[in-house]
Formats: structure tokens, sequence, C-alpha cells
């Protein structure tokens, strides 16, 4: 299995728009970043983890022209907006694309984006997604990958991250119930956002010494950190994480076959 990081920033990007790259470097490419999406492959099956605004360029970028499921964390408009970008695939694909989220998500994906459901329009409008729901710690399978559900605390709505095998994505999180970390233990590659950076308030995303207290919890061989903000310079990062702590990138291919990247 191998894990793509199709996008590493937070909801702005970076730069974000009009040009703002912060205290980014905007000669380092690693600092040029979409928002959080990751793609999750193995040799027959292909995931996708969110539906950025960025998606179009995402999927182009990685050459993806076939998914076998769609899996949605949670409904904020930066991992969900881009979900019209999947119409190309599943017409291509000539199948409805399945699209695993909690019953919150889905409704409210279904009451912005009906048609993605139903046609519309004597079938002018032809749907193209399928639903299927999800419970908040369901196991289930896609293909030939096992997947895990679990909550996540984003303060403002609950969030679902997912563990693939060794390999989890916690993406838009504040905090991590007890149930969940349970679920956590025994990952080797891990993926978290760390959008608070070094804030000591942590409103709806974690900081970095709450990674910290995770990792040294969990004990991961490897933590990327993801949700980058403006404010979150590469090489600062480097310079300040310990060697077992790396920010992610967008483009980043982590093989979990042979654990490098």
């Amino acid at each position: 299995m191998k894990i793509t990081v199709l996008g590493s920033g937070g909801s702005l990007g970076v730069p974000a728009a009009g040009g703002f790259w912060g205290t980014c470097d905007r000669n380092e490419p690693k600092n040029k970043r979409s928002r959080a999406s990751i793609l999750v492959q193995s040799a027959k099956t292909s995931l996708l983890v969110d539906t950025s605004y960025d998606l179009r360029e995402q999927l182009n970028r990685t050459n993806t022209q076939q998914l076998d499921g769609v899996l949605i964390t949670h409904a904020h408009n930066d991992h969900v907006n881009g979900i019209d970008d999947l119409r190309p695939i599943a017409y291509h694909s000539n199948v409805k694309l399945p699209l695993y989220a909690n019953q919150e998500t889905l409704d409210e994906i279904h009451r912005r984006w009906p048609y993605l459901f139903e046609p519309k329009h004597g079938n002018i409008y032809v749907e193209f997604i399928q639903k299927q729901l999800i419970e908040n710690y369901d196991k289930f399978t896609v293909g030939d990958i096992d997947v895990e559900s679990f909550e996540m605390d984003h303060t403002t709505i609950l969030a679902l991250g997912y563990r693939f095998g060794s390999f989890a994505y916690c993406v838009d999180v504040a905090d991590i119930n007890e149930k969940s970390l349970e679920k956590l233990k025994g990952v080797e590659t891990w993926i978290v956002d760390a959008g608070a950076y070094f804030k000591e308030k942590i409103g709806t995303h974690a900081n970095i010494q709450r990674v910290m207290k995770w990792a040294e919890l969990l004990k991961p061989k490897m933590t990327y950190l993801t949700v980058l903000t403006t404010h979150m310079d590469y090489a600062t990062l480097c310079n300040e994480l310990p060697p077992h702590i790396r920010p992610a990138y967008d483009g980043m291919v982590i093989d979990m076959d042979s654990n490098t990247r």
C-alpha cells in the first residue's frame, strides 16, 4: 500500500489568495500547499480521502483516472467543496462512486449538492455518487483495503479519522478521546493535523505540543504533520521537530511496504 499526500495545507492553502506566504519561504517548493487530502492505494484499489477545493489539480497531478471509493472526514468547505470534480472520474469509469461518511456529513453534502445523488431536470443532471453510511467506529473494506473509522473532536463538528492497517490519517482534529486513541495503537505511520502550530490555546486544530504528546503515547515510527498554514515554514519545522516527526508536503509518497518516502 502507498499513501500520496495530495494536499498538506490548511483551509487557505499556501500561499493564500492574494499571494500571501506569511512566514513561509516562497522559494521552497514544499511550502506550496493545496488543501489537505490523501490518496490511499494498493495494487488493485484507490481510495480518496476528502474532496478539497483543489481536487481537480490534485487528481491531474497524480494522473488519477479511477477511484474505488471516496472517504470524507467531515463537511467543512475545504474538505468537500471539490466534490463536483468527481463527475468525470465517475462518468469515464461508468460507475456511481461510493462516498463513505457518517450520517451528519452525508446529510450536509446531500443538502448542498442534491444532484450528486438523484437525477434532475429530466436526467439533464445524472447522479454519479452513491452514499455509503458508516458509523463513527465502523470497520469496512473497499476493494482489498481494510478501513477503520473513529471519532475526532474538531470543536465545531465531529470529524472522522481513518486507519488503513499500520497507517492512520487524522485531519482537522483538536482532541482525540480515549476510545479513538485505543484505535490508533499499533499505528506505524501517522499523518495528523497540527494546524495550531505553537499556539497555547487550541481552537479547532491541535498544536504541536499536543501532537508530540500523542506521538509519545502511540509511538508510531513516523509522524507527519498536515494542515500546515502560512505560519509554518517547511525548513523551520524540520529544525524545530525531532527526526521522527516531520512536516508533510504536497506530492509526498509513503510506501508502506518499505516504509520509505
